[in-house]
C-alpha cells in the first residue's frame, strides 16, 4: 500500500465533513424511543451504579461513556446524541482504509459514503445506543484483519482482538458477522485461517467470563423462544429485509449498477484473482444472508426484529462499491454524487425506533403553556406511561419539578394525560361540567389537555340565582398573573366565569368598564359565551350544574396618561337598568375585579 497523497487525503476529509454536516442537521429529526431513554436513564448515577444498573445482556462499555459525555456536556437529547456522531466518524475512515487495501482509493472512498449513507446506518450513526460503537467497530475489524493476516505480528494480533472485544461489548446481535468474517478469511486467505488462534485466545481471555456468566444463557432464552409470525415467501421477505434496512428504492439501483460494472470489467486474468475471490465473497454475502436468517428465523428473529440485522448493509455497501468503482469514470462520478445527496434526504428514521411515544414532544410543548401551580392528573391507562420517560423528561423539561393530583378539586389548572378511551371520556365529561377546556396536544393514548376550574370555586351568588365565580384578563389562552401592564390603546381580552343556582327569570346583562375618576370605557351586553359551544347567551335559558364562561373584549383609552384604571362588572337587568347588589358590590352597584397599569408619555 502506498500512502495517502494529499489529493486523497482532501477528498477523504470532504467526504467525512459532507457525512458530519449531513448528521448534525438530523440529530432531531426523530424521536427518543424508549431505549435510548433506559441508556440515558442508567447513566443518572455513579459508574459503580451504572454497572450495577446494567442489563445481563449488555454491557457497561457504552454507558460509562454516555455518562462521562453526559456529565461534562449535558443530557439534552441534542448533546446526547451528538455523541454517538462523534463515535460514527471514524467507522467512515476505517471504511475507507479497509476497502482501499484491497482494491484502491476510489473503492474505498466509495464504500465510505455507502457504508455512511444506507438507511439503518444513518439512524444508528445518531442513535444513544451502544450499536455505534458497532457500526465503528465493524470496518475496524476488517481492515485490521487484513493488517494481521497480511503480515502476522502480535500487535496487530492484539489490536484485532481488541477490537472485536470491542464489538462483542457493543452489541450480542453482532455474533453472525463474526461467523462470517471468519469465512471472509477462509475464502480470502485459505490455509492461513490458522493465524486465527491468537487473536482467537486473546479474544476469549477478554469475553469468556461474560459469555460463561451471562451470555450463554441469554443465547439459549432468545433461540427458545417461539415465533410465531407467518413470514411471506423467501424472496418477498428478503427484497423486504433489504428495502427496510437501506430505506430507499434508491438503493436496488445502487446494487443493479454495481453487477453491470462487474459485468463489463469481468476479466479473471491471474494476477486477479485475490480481488475476484473477494468479490463472489461480497456477492455471497448480499445474496446468502438474507435465504440464512430465514432458514434460522425460528431461532435467532432477525426478520421480525429487522434492525438487528443491521449488521448485513455493512456487506451491502462493500460489495456495491467494489461494483460501481469498476464503471467508468462519469458513472463513479455520478454514483459518488447521488450518495452524497441519499445522505441528506429526509428519511423517516423513526421507523427504526423501538418504541417511540409522543410524551417527549408533548412536555416539551407543556414547558410553553403551563402555569406554576398547574398539576397534572394521569389516567392510568396512557401508553406513554414508561416511568423512566417521565422521569427523564421531567428533569430535562421541567428542573424544578412537575406537581401531580390524584383529584381534579386539588388543582384549579388542571392538564389531564388522557389515553381516550372510554373510562378517560368519562372523565373528561366529568371535568367539563365545572371546568373549562383548553388546549391540548397529543394523539390518542397520550392526549394532554388543559382543564380550567373557576378562579373562585364557591363564587358570589346574586339575588337572580345568578353565581360569579370570578374575572381573569388573559395573556394569549393563559390568566395573566399579577397586576396587568398595559399601553394606551391596548385591546385586551376579559374572562368571566358564571353559573346559576336556579332558573333564571330575566335575561340579564352584565357591564365592563374601565374608570379613574370617570369611566373612561364600557362594554354592556348580554353575556357573550365561549363555553360550553353552543350555549345561549341569554340568562334565562341557563342549566344548573353547569359552569358557563364569556369572553369580551376592552381597549385602554388612546391617547391616554400614565396611571392605574380600575376594571369594574355590573349586572342588571335591561328592561329597568336597576343594578344588582351582592357581596362585594359597591353602593353604586360595580364590583372591583382589577387594577390595571396604563404606561404612557
Amino acid at each position: 500500500m502506498r500512502r495517502i497523497s494529499t489529493r486523497q487525503l482532501w477528498i477523504l476529509t470532504l467526504v467525512l465533513l459532507l457525512i458530519a454536516a449531513s448528521r448534525a442537521i438530523r440529530i432531531n429529526d426523530f424521536q427518543l424511543d424508549n431505549d435510548e431513554i433506559w441508556s440515558i436513564w442508567q447513566t443518572m448515577g455513579t459508574p459503580q451504579q451504572i454497572i450495577q444498573w446494567t442489563s445481563p445482556t449488555e454491557n457497561p462499555l457504552y454507558f460509562l461513556l454516555l455518562g462521562a459525555w453526559k456529565t461534562v456536556a449535558g443530557f439534552d437529547p441534542f448533546i446526547l446524541r451528538y455523541l454517538s456522531l462523534l463515535i460514527s466518524l471514524p467507522g467512515t475512515v476505517f471504511m475507507y482504509r479497509a476497502i482501499r487495501r484491497i482494491q484502491g482509493h476510489s473503492a474505498g472512498i466509495l464504500a465510505a459514503l455507502i457504508y455512511s449513507v444506507l438507511g439503518i446506518n444513518i439512524f444508528l450513526s445518531l442513535y444513544a445506543r451502544s450499536y455505534v460503537i458497532a457500526y465503528t467497530a465493524l470496518p475496524a475489524s476488517l481492515w485490521l484483519i487484513h493488517r494481521y493476516f497480511d503480515k502476522p505480528r502480535f500487535s496487530r494480533a492484539l489490536l484485532l482482538a481488541l477490537t472485536f472485544a470491542v464489538l462483542y461489548t457493543a452489541t450480542i446481535t453482532i455474533v453472525p458477522a463474526f461467523i462470517l468474517l471468519g469465512l471472509y478469511t477462509l475464502f480470502v486467505y485459505r490455509r492461513r485461517i490458522l493465524l486465527w488462534w491468537l487473536p482467537v485466545m486473546i479474544l476469549l481471555l477478554l469475553t469468556l467470563p461474560d459469555i460463561l456468566i451471562n451470555k450463554l444463557q441469554q443465547v439459549s432464552n432468545h433461540t427458545a423462544a417461539p415465533r410465531l409470525a407467518v413470514l411471506p415467501p423467501l424472496p418477498a421477505a428478503a427484497f423486504d429485509l433489504f428495502g427496510y434496512l437501506t430505506s430507499s428504492p434508491i438503493w436496488f439501483l445502487m446494487l443493479a449498477l454495481a453487477i453491470i460494472g462487474l459485468i463489463i470489467s469481468w476479466r479473471t486474468p491471474k494476477r486477479n484473482q485475490a480481488q475476484l475471490t473477494t468479490i463472489i465473497f461480497w456477492l455471497a454475502w448480499v445474496i446468502g444472508v438474507p435465504i440464512l436468517l430465514y432458514l434460522l428465523e425460528p431461532r435467532l428473529g432477525f426478520y421480525a426484529l429487522k434492525r438487528y440485522a443491521w449488521w448485513y448493509v455493512f456487506g451491502i455497501a462493500i460489495f456495491t462499491a467494489l461494483g460501481i468503482v469498476r464503471l467508468p469514470q462519469i458513472g463513479r462520478r455520478f454514483t459518488a454524487l447521488v450518495f452524497i445527496l441519499v445522505a441528506f434526504l429526509p428519511l423517516r428514521l423513526n421507523d427504526f425506533g423501538y418504541i417511540v411515544t409522543p410524551l417527549g414532544e408533548n412536555l416539551k410543548w407543556l414547558t410553553q403553556h403551563i402555569e406554576a401551580n398547574d398539576a397534572l392528573m394521569l389516567d392510568p391507562n396512557i401508553s406513554c406511561n414508561f416511568p423512566e420517560e417521565w422521569d427523564y423528561y421531567r428533569q430535562l423539561y421541567f428542573p424544578a419539578g412537575l406537581r401531580y393530583v390524584d383529584q381534579p378539586q386539588d388543582a384549579r389548572r388542571l392538564w389531564y394525560v388522557a389515553s381516550r378511551d372510554l373510562p378517560s371520556q368519562e372523565v373528561e365529561k366529568s371535568l367539563a361540567k365545572d371546568h373549562l377546556p383548553g388546549r391540548y396536544v397529543g394523539p390518542p393514548g397520550c392526549f394532554f389537555r388543559l382543564y380550567e376550574a373557576p378562579p373562585d370555586a364557591v363564587g358570589v351568588l346574586y339575588p337572580n340565582g345568578m353565581r360569579f365565580h370570578g374575572a381573569e384578563i388573559m395573556d394569549g389562552d393563559k390568566p395573566l398573573n399579577g397586576t396587568p401592564v398595559m399601553r394606551e390603546g391596548q385591546i385586551f381580552r376579559v374572562r368571566l366565569w358564571w353559573s346559576v343556582d336556579k332558573q333564571v327569570d330575566l335575561d340579564y346583562s352584565v357591564s365592563l368598564s374601565l374608570s379613574r375618576v370617570v369611566i373612561e370605557n364600557q362594554s354592556d351586553s348580554a353575556p357573550q359565551i365561549v363555553y360550553p359551544e353552543d350555549a345561549p347567551n341569554e340568562t334565562s335559558r341557563w342549566q344548573t350544574g353547569q359552569i358557563y364562561v364569556e369572553e369580551r373584549d376592552l381597549q385602554i383609552p388612546y391617547p391616554y396618561s400614565r396611571g392605574g384604571l380600575a376594571l369594574n362588572m355590573a349586572l342588571y337587568w335591561f328592561g329597568d337598568n336597576q343594578r344588582l347588589t351582592a357581596s362585594g358590590v359597591a353602593a353604586d352597584g360595580n364590583r372591583f375585579l382589577k387594577r390595571i397599569e396604563v404606561v404612557a408619555w
